[in-house]
C-alpha cells in the first residue's frame, strides 16, 4: 500500500514519517512532495491508496488538489492536515469527501485514527464494489463531460443540461458492459459534481433534490440510462429552484457578482453569460458594474486572471504554459500580450 505526504513545510512531512504506524497498516511506499503540482505528478505514477496533504501551499493549494483528486483519482482516500482552521477549507475538506481532517500540530493518536478510518473505507468500497480503475477512453468522456455539465449548469440552460446528460448516457452505453463497480462511482462522481456548483452558486441542495434521489442506489446491474436519468433530474430540480431564486431578486447584486468572477475566472465566461446567468441585460450589467466598480466587467475578469497567474509564476515547478492555462488562456502568445499589457513585464520578466 502506497501513501503521498504532500506539504510546503519539511517538519511537517517529517513529523508525519515519523508519527505514523506504517507497518501496521500495511504501508510499504511514502512518497513526499512540497506542493499539489509534484504531488499529482507522483500520484500519476505510482497511484496511491492515500493521499495526505497541506491546504496553504505554494503554487496548487490544498483546494485544487483535492477537486483534482476528487475528478480524476476518485478512489483516493484524502487526509488533510492544516493549520488554518478556517471554514472555507473545512467546507472543500467535505466537498470533496475527506477521511480526516487534522489540525496542526499534529497529535499521532488523531493521525494514526484517520489513516485506520481511511484503510478501513478502502477495503469497504474494494470489497463492496471490486472497483478498478476507469478505462481511458471511457476517463475522457467523463472528464470531457464533466466539463460540458459544469460549464451548462453554471449558465444556468435548463433544457441544455438534460441534453448533455441524455448525450453522455449514449457514450457510456456505446463503451459496452463496464466494469465492476464503475456505475456506482460514477453516478457518485455526477452527484459530488452537482453539491460543488451548486455550493459554488451559494446555494444547499439538500431540500431541492427531488425525495426519490436520496434513496436510489446503484449497483452493477444498474441500466445506465437509469442512473443517468436520476442525475439530469436531479440537476434539473436545482437548476430550476436557482433560476426560480435569480428572477425573484428584484435588484442586481454586483457582489454576487464579483464572487462568481472570483470563483470562475478561469473558465469561458463572457459579459453575455454573466448576464444570463443573473437575468440581466449586458447593458444594464456593463453599466451597474462599472458604476459600483470602477471597472468593466471584462477588464475586472482579466484582473483576477492575471493576478492568479503572477502567484503561480512565483513557483518555479509551474511553467508559463501551465499558469496560462491555469488561468484560462489556451494561446500562450495571447496570455503573453494580455500579461505584458496589465503588469508592464512579460510572464519570463517577472519570474
Amino acid at each position: 500500500m502506497k501513501v503521498v505526504i504532500i506539504d510546503d513545510e519539511f517538519w511537517t512531512r517529517d513529523s508525519i514519517r515519523r508519527l505514523g504506524d506504517w507497518t501496521r497498516f500495511g504501508i510499504t511506499q511514502i512518497e513526499e512532495a512540497e506542493d499539489g503540482l509534484k504531488g499529482l505528478n507522483i500520484i500519476q505514477d505510482i497511484l496511491p491508496e492515500i493521499v495526505i496533504t497541506d491546504m496553504k501551499m505554494r503554487g496548487m493549494g490544498g483546494i485544487e488538489l483535492l477537486q483534482k483528486l476528487t475528478e480524476d483519482y476518485p478512489f483516493v482516500r484524502k487526509i488533510v492536515v492544516s493549520g488554518y482552521e478556517d471554514f472555507s477549507y473545512t467546507k472543500q475538506a467535505i466537498l470533496s469527501r475527506v477521511d480526516e481532517y487534522i489540525l496542526k500540530p499534529i497529535n499521532p493518536e488523531e493521525l494514526n485514527q484517520g489513516l485506520e478510518k481511511a484503510i478501513r473505507e478502502l477495503r469497504i468500497s474494494r470489497g463492496l464494489h471490486a472497483v478498478q480503475p476507469l478505462d481511458k477512453e471511457i476517463l475522457k468522456v467523463i472528464t470531457t463531460y464533466k466539463q460540458i455539465i459544469a460549464r451548462t449548469f453554471q449558465e444556468l440552460h435548463l433544457e441544455d443540461i438534460q441534453g448533455r446528460f441524455l448525450e453522455l448516457g449514449r457514450q457510456l452505453e456505446e463503451q459496452g458492459a463496464l466494469q465492476p463497480g464503475i456505475n456506482n462511482s460514477l453516478y457518485k462522481q455526477f452527484m459530488l459534481l452537482l453539491e460543488e456548483q451548486a455550493s459554488m452558486a451559494g446555494a444547499d441542495i439538500t431540500f431541492m433534490l427531488p425525495i426519490h434521489t436520496g434513496a436510489f442506489f446503484v449497483t452493477d446491474n444498474t441500466p445506465i440510462m437509469q442512473w443517468i436519468e436520476v442525475l439530469s433530474s436531479a440537476y434539473a430540480a436545482v437548476l430550476e429552484e436557482l433560476i426560480l431564486r435569480r428572477k425573484s431578486k428584484s435588484r442586481i447584486d454586483i457582489e454576487d457578482i464579483r464572487q462568481f468572477i472570483e470563483r470562475s475566472f478561469a473558465e469561458p465566461i463572457t459579459l453575455e453569460s454573466i448576464a444570463n446567468r443573473f437575468f440581466i441585460s449586458k447593458e444594464h450589467l456593463s453599466r451597474t458594474f462599472k458604476q459600483e466598480t470602477g471597472s468593466t466587467v471584462m477588464d475586472y475578469i482579466i484582473f483576477k486572471r492575471m493576478e492568479k497567474a503572477k502567484l503561480l509564476l512565483q513557483d518555479p515547478s509551474v511553467s508559463i504554459k501551465s499558469a496560462a492555462e491555469a488561468v484560462g488562456y489556451s494561446d500562450l502568445n495571447y496570455f503573453h500580450r494580455i500579461f505584458k499589457k496589465m503588469t508592464g513585464n512579460t510572464p519570463a520578466q517577472l519570474r
